[in-house]
């Protein structure tokens, strides 16, 4: 997070044709972690919790990205700048996580396993949501960002 908070004011281009590889590369990790060990109904609707609430962080966060068109004509690219407060709410979840689950997963006493897979699930709705959103949201903005620019041009 250091190394993030040092490059918050360098532009960085966004490659539209590329945000599609991270969120199928994770969906493909997830896929292969709920084929090995297939969720209860229980591990389905954490698992769907945890995407809905990943989805809204996700969101918030990419529409905390600062982006901005640079150049002109076929030259125009799209940059992205991190925002601060973006890098905050990562930070503000992970601390969210540590207090709601300070040693552990140890949600209750009976059985440990099945609620370490229960967590496990909803951890991968979580991922899961946010970095498909995320690049969803991003990509819709960046592509309105251009079509704008190059009808103003």
């Amino acid at each position: 997070m250091a190394w993030r908070f040092r490059s918050l004011e360098k532009a960085r281009l966004l490659r539209l044709p590329l945000l599609w590889i991270a969120p199928a590369i994770v969906t493909a990790a997830v896929s292969v972690a709920l084929y090995g060990m297939p969720p209860s109904l229980l591990g389905w609707a954490a698992l769907a919790a945890g995407f809905a609430i990943g989805g809204g962080i996700g969101m918030q966060r990419s529409r905390l990205m600062r982006l901005h068109v640079k150049g002109e004509g076929d030259e125009a690219r799209v940059m992205m700048r991190q925002s601060p407060l973006a890098l905050l709410l990562l930070l503000a979840v992970f601390a969210a996580r540590r207090m709601i689950l300070p040693g552990g997963m140890t949600v209750g006493a009976d059985y440990p396993a099945a609620n370490a897979q229960i967590m496990t699930d909803a951890m991968l709705g979580f991922v899961l949501g946010m970095v498909l959103v995320s690049r969803l949201i991003l990509w819709k903005r960046a592509r309105v960002m251009v079509a704008a620019h190059i009808t103003d041009s």
